[in-house]
């Protein structure tokens, strides 16, 4: 079977995810299916305002036109679960290409504002993770250094 005709919309969601998202969206979508993990690939014929309408319902975990201009979600950093990933979202950090431009320490700090009860361990996945390592790989001297970037103005 030929693919759909239209354009391309890559989003940081699974295609599963992607259609509950779509499910009372009518406007141009052909098909909806994966782009690796925790990406969708959606085929539309949107245009003008349906087309905003459709990016306004992935804005929240990042969207492209182009599959290379789409950064991974930041829940495929390695160490986080979904409910950090859910509170990095919240602190408007979607993709591990944001956690690297604000690094582990100010990123913490954004979702320390708004989850208070978020521990120290978060700040280690956060640095362990953009370092390829796992959390209990990182040494004391690695998680002071942290701790005193943390309580740094």
């Amino acid at each position: 079977m030929a693919d759909p005709k239209g354009d391309k919309l890559f989003v940081n969601l699974g295609p599963s995810q992607a259609r509950r998202r779509l499910k009372r969206f009518g406007h141009g979508v052909r098909k909806v299916q994966s782009a690796g993990r925790n990406r969708a690939l959606v085929t539309h014929t949107a245009t003008g305002r349906h087309l905003r309408e459709l990016e306004s319902l992935f804005a929240d975990v990042g969207y492209s036109n182009a599959e290379r201009e789409l950064s991974a979600p930041i829940s495929n950093l390695p160490n986080i679960g979904a409910e950090s990933a859910a509170w990095l979202r919240e602190a408007g950090i979607q993709t591990i290409a944001g956690l690297e431009r604000l690094g582990p320490v100010v990123a913490y700090r954004l979702v320390k504002q708004s989850r208070p009860e978020a521990s120290l361990n978060l700040l280690w996945a956060l640095e362990a993770g953009l370092l390829g390592k796992q959390q209990q790989e990182l040494s004391d001297e690695e998680k002071e250094s942290l701790q005193r970037q943390l309580y740094e103005k």
